[in-house]
Parts: structure tokens; C-alpha cells; sequence
């Protein structure tokens, strides 16, 4: 049995040191401030599908940039709302270049593709429809491509503050695997990046292979492309380039988003990408096991208690480091609590594909 525990134990051994080296990491790493020199012009493209109730508040912060030189490529994914005319609308007797244009083939990566190709800028961004801007955010991603030059840039991305506990579950546990992708990023070993705030080299993203006939991953698969190249990643550490997106409102879309993210895991061959997920996964399983054998062998128990409070402190160190970079205020003890809540989540997450199907914007995954 005690061989048993030091074996339970070893993930929570290996998360702890990877955790901690990230939030060294992260302290460590000075906020990038943009300067006057943001001279490289930017194409931004934006999918979009379905998103008539979002597009307002789109493009108002869009409407908000203070940068100029730049164009904005909206690219419909096969609408069935008013979002179309909607953005003409709101478009109409603006001063942003703007190009709406209806994709020709199914799917986000298509969209994200085609809108590439349109772009008449050397260097793209990439965003969602259900997301807001700091208002200098076009001028800081201008500004670190202007001194920086680099192939890929990865910026925050976090979930708008709503009111009841799947937010505030969404937000702690996004921002978490924000500031990992973040700090991993820093390290030079890139894990994680958003496509809701991802800059890239045009002549790059039309080049690269996203695994199309996979529907979901044009971020992820984009970055591991990017690292199997040996291309320059780098991220962007200042709030000023933080993006807020929506969260999902209900717990069925909640575990859909997670069911999709899971899906994709298999997909990966980068080996940073690989380990990472193998120690967290293990992890959680060990967690989940415990708790749910600890009435039969007591002693897991133990296990499940001291990998809980040692991942939640790591957590909250990692948290509590980035929480000002996400505008919002952490606590050990509501760290604690959701991790309490995490073993039924990723639980619910396994088996939720086994019971329905796994869509997105009504398309099968």
C-alpha cells in the first residue's frame, strides 16, 4: 500500500515543480510596454457565426482601438441570424477599413483561412466574435511585432465577470490555464494559446497545417506547427493586450466547450504540449480516484486530501501572481473550493461525449 501512495503521489511531485518554475517564471518576467513605435500595420480577422447578439459590442471596442493602421476582415461561417446586416450597419460611416465576406467552406478554419488570404497586411491577428479590447490593444501588438519581429505572438485572453458559480468557476479555471500557457511561453516551451488573441506572419498562418479535417484547434494546432518549424513564439505580458471573452451560460454548454478542448489532446505530437497534459491529466485522475475508492481503503484518503490542498496552494500562488494581469481578485480559500468541485468536473467531462453528442454553433464535432 505504501508503494502504492508514493506512485499516487508522483504527479502531484511533477505538477508542483512545473507550477512553481511558471510562477517563478511569471514574477520574473517584467510587463512589456508599448512604445510609439507601432508602425506594422495588422489585418484582423474575425469569424464569425451566429453572433448577431455579440456583434454590437464587437465592434464598438473595435471602434475604440487606438491604433489606425490596421483593416478588419469579418468573415461569415454560414450565418442563420441577422449577423450579416447587423455588422453592416454598425460598420456603416465608420472609419476602420473594413471587408465583410461570406466563407466558402464550412468551418472556423476555413473562415480564418480565407480571411488570410484576403488580408493585405504582412501581419494578422486573430479574434473572436463574442470578445472586447483594451482600447491600446491593436497598438501594443503593432508595437511588439514592430521590435520584437516575431512568428507567432500569444497574448491573455479571460472570461468576462458575470454573477452565479459557473463564472466564477469558468474564470479561475481559464485564467489557470492562461498564465501556464503564459509562463510556458516565457520559458520558451509553448503549451497553450487562444486564437480569441494570436498575432502571426501572413505568409506563416497560410502556410501552416491545421489539421482541417479536425473542426475544432485552429489555435493550438497553429501554435504546434508553428514550434515543429523552430519559429519565434513569444508572449505578450501586459494587460493592455488582454482580451475578455464570453463565458458559456449554461453547464451543457460549459461541457461541450471542455468535451471539444478534450477531443483534440490525441491530436497533439509536441512533446512540451504532450508532458504537460500527461501530468495534469494524471493528476486529476489520482484526485478523482482517491476520493472515489477513500471509503473502501481510507488511507487514499490521505492522498486525495494532500494532492487537493498541495495543487490548490500551487493554484493559488500561480493565480494570485496573474490576477492583476486579469483584473480579478483570488483567495486560498475559493481556490480551495473549487478544487473541491474539480474531481465532479472532470468526471462530468469524461463521460459527457458518452451521452450526447458533441457540437458546436449546432455543427457535429
Amino acid at each position: 500500500m505504501h508503494l502504492l501512495i508514493f506512485i499516487l503521489l508522483i504527479p502531484l511531485f511533477l505538477y508542483t515543480i512545473k507550477v512553481f518554475n511558471w510562477y517563478i517564471i511569471w514574477i520574473k518576467e517584467d510587463e512589456y510596454k508599448s512604445d510609439s513605435n507601432a508602425t506594422t500595420s495588422l489585418s484582423v480577422i474575425i469569424p464569425f457565426k451566429d453572433e448577431a447578439n455579440n456583434l454590437p459590442q464587437l465592434i464598438d471596442s473595435l471602434k475604440a482601438q487606438t491604433f489606425n493602421q490596421w483593416e478588419l476582415i469579418l468573415v461569415n461561417d454560414h450565418s442563420t441570424d441577422d449577423g450579416v446586416s447587423i455588422a453592416k450597419k454598425l460598420i456603416d460611416n465608420s472609419s476602420i477599413d473594413t471587408y465583410i465576406i461570406d466563407a466558402k467552406k464550412n468551418g472556423k478554419k476555413a473562415a480564418l483561412h480565407q480571411g488570410a488570404q484576403l488580408a493585405r497586411y504582412p501581419v494578422i491577428v486573430t479574434t473572436d466574435a463574442d470578445c472586447t479590447f483594451h482600447a491600446n490593444w491593436l497598438t501594443t501588438l503593432s508595437s511588439f511585432y514592430t521590435s520584437q519581429q516575431v512568428d507567432l505572438a500569444i497574448a491573455l485572453v479571460s472570461i468576462k465577470r458575470t454573477k452565479g458559480l459557473l463564472n466564477r468557476f469558468q474564470q479561475v479555471d481559464f485564467a489557470a490555464l492562461q498564465l501556464s500557457g503564459a509562463a510556458a511561453a516565457l520559458q520558451q516551451k509553448a503549451i497553450m494559446c487562444n486564437g480569441a488573441n494570436l498575432m502571426c506572419t501572413k505568409e506563416l498562418y497560410l502556410q501552416s497545417q491545421l489539421q482541417d479535417h479536425i473542426a475544432s484547434g485552429d489555435d493550438m494546432f497553429l501554435l504546434e506547427w508553428i514550434k515543429a518549424q523552430s519559429k519565434t513564439i513569444r508572449f505578450i505580458k501586459t494587460k493592455h493586450a488582454l482580451v475578455e471573452t464570453e463565458p458559456t451560460e449554461t453547464i451543457n454548454d460549459f461541457l461541450q466547450q471542455r468535451a471539444r478542448w478534450a477531443a483534440k489532446a490525441p491530436r497533439y505530437k509536441d512533446k512540451h504540449i504532450i508532458a504537460t497534459g500527461l501530468i495534469v491529466s494524471a493528476l486529476n485522475m489520482v484526485i478523482l480516484i482517491s476520493l472515489l475508492t477513500g471509503l473502501w481503503f481510507p488511507l487514499l484518503l490521505k492522498v486525495f486530501g494532500v494532492s487537493l490542498l498541495v495543487k490548490s496552494i500551487a493554484d493559488y500562488m500561480l493565480l494570485k501572481a496573474g490576477s492583476r494581469d486579469f483584473n480579478f481578485s483570488i483567495t486560498l480559500f475559493k481556490v480551495l473550493f473549487i478544487q473541491l468541485l474539480y474531481p465532479f468536473y472532470v468526471f462530468a467531462v469524461l463521460l459527457f461525449p458518452v451521452f450526447t453528442t458533441i457540437k458546436w454553433k449546432s455543427r457535429h464535432i
